[in-house]
Order: C-alpha cells, then structure tokens, then sequence
C-alpha cells in the first residue's frame, strides 16, 4: 500500500461531501461533540477509531466531527462488500477511502490490510461490525481484536455514538431534520497488556471487548 495520501483533487472531492454533510448534521440536526481533546491530530497515523454502530451515516458523523478538510493522510472505512457490486457506488466508496469486507465471514484478507493501512492511516470500524437495532453495545468481533494485536496501533480511541438513529432510522432513505444527537471521544486505550500474550482467538476476544467496555463507559 502507497504512503501517499489523498492528493489535491480527492481531498477537493472530500471537501464538497463533508460540507454536504455537515449542513445535514450540524446545520439541520444538533449534534453535540465531546472529548474534542482526543480527536486524531491532522496528518496523525497509526490510529484506530472505535465507534458503536447505530445507524447507516454514522461513519459520516464521525467525518464531520473529526476528518480535516484537506487531510495529509487517508482516512480508512470498511464497508459491506455488497456495496461494491454497483460500479458507481463502488468508485464513491473508494475514493472516500472505504475498502470492502464479507460480513459475517472471518475475512482474513480484509483484516490484513487493516493491520496494513494502519501504519499510514488512520481507520475508522464499528467492531460490532453490524448495526444496534435497539442502541443497545453488541458484542466485538474477534477480527478487530486481532487487527489490533497485529498492527499495535499508537492510538485506539473509543467513539460513542448517540441519538443519530434518530436523524436517519433503518430503513429511511432520506435523512430527518431537528434531531438531537452526541459523540463523545474518549482517551486512548491502553491495551499493551494484552501485546504480552500469545496470539490466540482468546486473545484477540480480549481485546475487543476491552474496547467495547471503554465505549461502554462514555
């Protein structure tokens, strides 16, 4: 994988669809942000943001409130592997710098390249890895757990997302307006501790769920 980022006409690209989202999010919707402090630093790599999935535009909040316009470094997403059967969705998604995973099958091939991008990105997953149809935290996937065993990132900060299923619920194509929503960014996750055991479907189980705990607990 190339250390270049995005260059002057994807980031013009990533300009036009943040301010685009950013009218629906914060112009039409009130969507309150906190732990400003922890958000990744501009040109900063080797981060994983965690996030609790409730809705389909979440990844997009997660943009709004954190991606810099103009980004020195790509900014990673996986997305359901479905997506990128239709030709123009498929070059959207790769442009905004999203790849593609088999949900529900243990995609090893994907979990490499996460560990891979990890090194010159920053990556932005749900570990649940599916939408919370009642807001309720599902348990983490395994294969986050061992993306982060194996990449080690310098950062992986828990992401708390809510209300924003109110904004856009399942189902609903178009998003509403006069929504109330909150993300909350938490300190980064010490996990060294689990760095100093063997590498294991265990050990990956361990990881993950010590981060959906500090997701839990903002």
């Amino acid at each position: 994988m190339t250390k270049q980022g995005p260059g002057l006409w994807v980031n013009i690209w990533h300009a036009i669809g943040l301010s685009f989202w950013y009218l629906i999010i914060k112009g039409l919707n009130r969507v309150e942000v906190r732990g400003e402090a922890y958000i990744p630093e501009r040109g900063e790599t080797g981060v994983m943001l965690v996030y609790n999935h409730i809705s389909a535009i979440d990844p997009f909040v997660i943009a709004v409130t954190s991606m810099p316009f103009f980004s020195k470094v790509w900014w990673r997403a996986p997305a359901k592997e479905e997506l990128f059967d239709i030709p123009i969705v498929r070059n959207i998604i790769l442009t905004w710098g999203g790849f593609p995973v088999k949900r529900g099958k243990h995609d090893f091939r994907a979990i490499d390249k996460m560990a891979t991008m990890l090194q010159n990105s920053v990556v932005v997953i749900a570990p649940e890895g599916t939408r919370s149809t009642d807001g309720t935290l599902r348990r983490g996937k395994a294969g986050v757990g061992k993306i982060i065993y194996d990449a080690r990132p310098r950062k992986v900060i828990p992401v708390k997302v809510q209300g924003v299923e109110a904004i856009l619920p399942k189902g609903r194509i178009f998003p509403r307006a006069g929504r109330k929503a909150m993300i909350t960014y938490g300190a980064p996750i010490d996990l060294s501790r689990y760095y100093r055991l063997s590498e294991s479907v265990e050990t990956s189980q361990q990881i993950v769920d010590a981060v959906m705990e500090e997701i839990s607990r903002l």
